[in-house]
């Protein structure tokens, strides 16, 4: 009895069955009380690899992200439905007008670019569906080891339950270091059974959300799959109807060839007019930067020395934050109307109609709705408000060392001087009745090099 007693008090673990001295036992124990942190080094292993291969938290793949896909197709729709709220004049009864044919062509290329879009999201979700199922096939791996592993726990406490009488077994300890040796034992036996229960409870409900998350992606694949087909039916429609107005407009190649003729003359004259007054901008402000600079000298009691030969346009400190403030924001830079497409880009490009004919365009033409105003781009100053034939009334804005040119307007709201805060209506876009369009030229420029608007406005 007291030999039992003994090896009670020296060896908590008696019902082993092995010699308490043996290094196999040494080793039981020793594993026995580190179980805790082992589970939690396995738990937070098994959260850190759900964490990595779970889809919900992998948005991003080698191409453009769910988010990225969304954000375009709903641009692509949106522009396409104005296309279409702009085309709707038009009657089956008669032509369409070659500006009517050029918004018909660029709809078309909307619309490519928003099929290929909807390939990339179905392929995208493809990829999360996929995951998705490797996902839960792992956590039933894992959810099922997990229970084994607490049901041998649970036969484990149940055969030796007279050993854990927490009291009994603490008082006969023979020392304070042995009964707290077995108060910590008591406790990580316990907590060790609670982290396994918590595992359990975890893993069940990240195999339900993977779960919901896969069915999402399922039904948004099917839902994507649909419209995908109806935009390739719209396609093939809006191409067939785009291939018949050519040919009929093809009849009327040589008028069409001279109107385009005409029409660059125009750019041209409108180009040489917005070059003449930034050119007299930078002048006039290099001039005044020159004067400000002498004064200075002369209230210093200097010499007056040669002004040295500026390479660009000198800027107050104002107009270099205002400068600075611009580039920041470059690419998020509201449009110039509320609402519009592109009919036509910027650059070299030859006509829908004819391909002997290459047009150059020195900003974008936005096609917008009939009524609508034409709004600054940033703050600024007016630097210009001028008439010009073929391009109605003009209005330049300065901001710092760019500018920016808002073509075609009437009842201009706006005169030279006067300070603009972003959106502000300058005046209204003007509609030519006989070609049934309402269209603003609008170009951007760093003192004289134009830039590609379409990089500057926002997506």
């Amino acid at each position: 009895m007291n030999n039992r007693l003994n090896i009670y008090q020296t060896h908590p673990s008696r019902h082993c069955g092995l010699d308490p001295q043996s290094p196999k036992c040494r080793r039981w124990r020793m594993c026995l009380r580190h179980d805790g942190k082992k589970w939690f080094v396995s738990v937070f292993a098994l959260l850190f690899l759900l964490f990595v291969s779970n889809p919900i938290y992998c948005q991003k793949t080698k191409g453009k992200s769910k988010q990225q896909l969304e954000t375009e197709i709903n641009t692509l729709q949106k522009e396409i439905s104005t296309a279409n709220q702009l085309l709707k004049k038009t009657k089956k009864d008669r032509e369409m007008t070659l500006n009517e044919v050029n918004l018909l062509d660029k709809k078309i290329k909307q619309r490519e670019k928003l099929i290929k879009a909807y390939n990339e999201q179905i392929a995208l979700l493809d990829e999360e569906i996929h995951q998705g199922q490797n996902n839960i096939k792992t956590l039933n791996s894992d959810l099922s080891k997990l229970q084994k592993e607490y049901a041998k726990m649970i036969v484990f406490a149940n055969k030796n339950r007279s050993h854990y009488d927490r009291l009994g077994f603490i008082f006969a300890s023979k020392d304070f270091n042995q009964a707290f040796s077995r108060l910590r034992y008591i406790r990580e036996f316990t907590d060790a059974r609670k982290t396994k229960m918590n595992q359990i409870a975890n893993t069940e409900r990240e195999i339900s959300n993977a779960v919901e998350a896969s069915q999402q992606a399922r039904e948004q694949q099917a839902t994507m799959l649909k419209d995908e087909k109806a935009q390739q039916e719209a396609l093939k429609n809006e191409k067939e109807e785009l291939n018949g107005q050519v040919a009929k407009l093809k009849k009327q190649e040589g008028k069409i060839q001279q109107d385009i003729k005409d029409k660059q003359q125009q750019a041209k004259k409108l180009q040489k007019a917005i070059d003449d007054i930034i050119a007299e901008e930078i002048r006039k402000a290099n001039e005044e930067a020159a004067r400000k600079r002498r004064e200075e000298e002369k209230t210093k009691g200097k010499t007056t020395t040669p002004a040295p030969k500026e390479k660009g346009m000198a800027l107050t400190p104002a107009e270099k934050t205002l400068s600075t403030n611009f580039v920041n924001n470059k690419g998020k830079l509201p449009w110039p109307v509320e609402r519009g497409v592109i009919s036509s880009s910027y650059g070299k490009h030859t006509s829908v109609v004819s391909d002997k004919v290459t047009v150059t365009n020195n900003g974008i033409d936005i096609a917008t709705t009939e009524g609508a105003k034409a709004r600054a781009v940033f703050d600024g100053e007016v630097a210009s408000v001028t008439k010009l034939t073929g391009a109605n009334t003009v209005v330049i804005l300065r901001h710092g060392e760019y500018f920016t040119v808002y073509s075609n307007l009437e009842n201009v709201t706006v005169k030279r001087g006067d300070k603009v805060k972003t959106k502000q209506n300058l005046g209204t876009v003007h509609t030519n009745k006989t070609e049934n369009k309402t269209e603003l030229h609008f170009e951007l420029l760093k003192e004289q090099n134009r830039q590609n608007p379409a990089n500057w406005l926002s997506n």
